[in-house]
């Protein structure tokens, strides 16, 4: 059988979200990868920047140097082994300033909250024009939603819980307020930036309430992640949630940090029905591993 050739492109740091989709493609039979872009190594540039454990460092196979502006995509297209089937581009930040070799050119939005003014220019190039948060789409984009990854985020039945509740990620006034709130309460809250893969699964497997507090309204990952992992998710009501999942059926939903605080006190209190929402959590959530984003990409560019 001959393998889709694809080639991905990202700034590649540890926990970068090209990352999931690099796993998700390696896991696929049918398919010859070759991976570019920047390196970082072991840094990430979350909380003014910081460096995570070197075990979870992926090296590409043609990385380019850290920082990098955009660059022609002559760069790359000189050290590749063929020429694609597809060539993706991962864009947190990072794309090349011309189209790149590939039968097919996808651009992926891994951050249009923050960053859609950058992507006008390889949407220009792009034959596929993906964009990860439904709310920040434009005409002729195909929405990909974000996922979880069932080799990292799933249930740790065995594990003791020794907190209430866990919330890993940036440290907004909003979820400060969050965590205050529920420490009032009395509620002890695993509370943390820079723990990824197995670290991030154990800490959240240890707590009994996952929490998620989406600051621009769109929804991440974290929320897929914890219905992977079987928790109960208490999150804050954002549009793009009833798309996909149904509050008090799937999820706890809160628009303040004193109700967020008062929901998990009330799952807190209630074993039958936090087990029961984390149990129809779980089931509903297998619809959304990245290995089905990427496969939802080969789709669209008609490769299988």
């Amino acid at each position: 059988m001959e393998k889709i050739k694809i080639a991905v492109s990202a700034m590649w740091y540890p926990m970068a979200m090209a990352t999931y989709f690099w796993r998700a493609f390696l896991r696929r039979k049918d398919v010859d990868l070759f991976v570019v872009g920047p390196f970082t190594g072991s840094w990430i540039p979350w909380n003014g920047g910081m460096n995570l454990p070197e075990k979870y460092v992926k090296v590409p196979d043609f990385p380019l140097p850290f920082p990098s502006n955009n660059p022609p995509a002559g760069i790359v297209n000189n050290n590749l082994p063929w020429i694609p089937d597809i060539f993706i581009q991962f864009d947190a930040g990072f794309h090349y300033r011309d189209r790149p070799a590939g039968r097919i050119v996808a651009h992926v939005q891994t951050d249009p909250h923050v960053l859609k003014a950058t992507y006008e220019l390889p949407k220009t190039y792009s034959d596929l024009k993906f964009c990860m948060q439904y709310s920040y789409m434009d005409t002729g984009e195909i929405y990909l939603p974000y996922a979880f990854d069932p080799t990292v985020h799933y249930p740790m039945p065995d594990v003791l819980k020794l907190y209430d509740a866990c919330l890993l990620g940036l440290h907004y006034e909003t979820r400060n307020a969050l965590v205050q709130e529920l420490n009032l309460r009395g509620k002890t809250v695993r509370y943390g930036i820079g723990e990824i893969f197995d670290e991030f699964r154990l800490a959240y497997n240890q707590s009994h309430v996952a929490l998620s507090w989406s600051s621009l309204l769109d929804i991440p990952a974290r929320v897929f992640e914890a219905m992977g992992m079987g928790l109960p998710l208490v999150a804050n009501r954002i549009p793009d949630m009833g798309i996909f999942f149904k509050e008090g059926e799937h999820y706890i939903g809160f628009s303040s940090a004193q109700e967020g605080a008062d929901q998990v006190v009330g799952l807190m209190n209630d074993d039958n029905f936090r087990c029961d929402l984390a149990d129809r959590g779980h089931a509903i959530v297998q619809a959304h591993t990245w290995d089905i984003r990427v496969e939802q990409i080969l789709k669209e560019a008609k490769l299988i």
